[in-house]
């Protein structure tokens, strides 16, 4: 713009100057007036053109980072400035969080910045490829120094998300064995990665505020062995868990024998103090039609007294 505004004043200065002297060899009132007109068309031009320069709009979720004679200065937050028209110029950056992904298929993210998967070594020497999604941002205030330091929005990207990102993702993957990789400890490795990389983004002004490892694949050789080790291992815990319950029926059983046990006991004790308990037993267990009897220990009779009160009189 500083280029287009210059080029105005000096084409005004050129044709006012051949205006001139073209009007001075037959100078006409038409011709005079003509000529006024024609350089205060530009001299409009030029002025709307200045003005223009002097305001500047900072749309919400950005920051203007002022550059003035090429030297930055200022932020400035969303909204309406003023600026020296000629002097200023108004970088803008965004203030909202954007995302990197490195993924198998760059081609079909929806990341603000998309790139292709990384490859990686594990502990043990096997080949990995392993996709990572990150959010990040500028610090608030540093807008002004990450431009300084390290230029507009696609390089400081390429100079820190991308490289910090990148190469943290080829060297943590060295700390872990594959297998530990396929199982669990794959969240650990996201958090020693998260943990690695979000200090650098604070050095340079940024922000990483999340990490996601999104998937760790490995070749089909080495999955194939992995899928049938977790098989062996899920087989083995069946059969434990198989054992534990028998184990554990086993025990039930004999705790249910050990009371039955102590129940006899507890009875034969009972009974050896009061005999007289048998007998009533085997009272309570005739057939509800026999009125009386003698039982054979010590010839004691047993009357059904309630039958001999149910009989009517005569």
């Amino acid at each position: 713009m500083l280029v287009l505004v210059i080029g105005f004043i000096l084409g005004a200065i050129v044709v006012g100057a051949v205006y001139s002297r073209m009007a001075g060899a037959s100078a006409t009132p038409d011709s005079r007036k003509m000529g006024k007109l024609i350089v205060s068309v530009l001299v409009v031009i030029v002025v709307v053109s200045l003005l223009s320069q002097m305001f500047v709009i900072i749309e919400a979720g950005t920051v203007g980072v002022v550059k003035r004679l090429g030297a930055v200065t200022d932020e400035l937050q969303p909204g309406l400035h003023l600026i020296a028209p000629l002097i200023d110029h108004v970088v803008v950056l965004p203030t909202l969080k954007m995302t990197y992904e490195a993924t198998d298929v760059p081609e079909k993210s929806k990341a603000d910045y998309p790139d292709v998967i990384i490859s990686a070594l594990t502990s043990d020497g096997q080949q990995i490829r392993v996709g990572i999604t990150a959010r990040f941002m500028i610090q608030p205030g540093k807008a002004a120094w990450v431009l300084q330091n390290l230029g507009e929005e696609r390089e400081y990207v390429e100079k820190v998300v991308k490289t910090e990102i990148r190469g943290s993702g080829r060297r943590v993957p060295t700390k872990f064995a594959a297998y530990d990789l396929y199982t669990k400890k794959s969240y650990e490795a996201q958090q020693v990665l998260y943990d690695e990389i979000a200090p650098k983004f604070q050095q340079n002004g940024l922000i990483l505020d999340e990490l996601v490892l999104r998937n760790i694949t490995f070749t089909s050789e080495y999955a194939r062995t992995l899928e049938e080790k977790q098989i062996a291992l899920e087989n083995i815990n069946t059969e434990k868990n198989k054992l534990e319950q028998e184990k554990i029926r086993k025990e039930q059983k004999i705790v249910a024998a050990e009371g039955d046990a102590k129940s006899i006991e507890i009875r034969q004790a009972a009974l050896t103090k009061n005999p007289t308990i048998i007998q009533w037993e085997f009272i309570q267990k005739l057939s509800p039609n026999i009125q009386w009897g003698i039982l054979p220990q010590n010839i004691i009779p047993v009357v059904n007294f309630q039958n001999l009160m149910d009989k009517p009189q005569k």
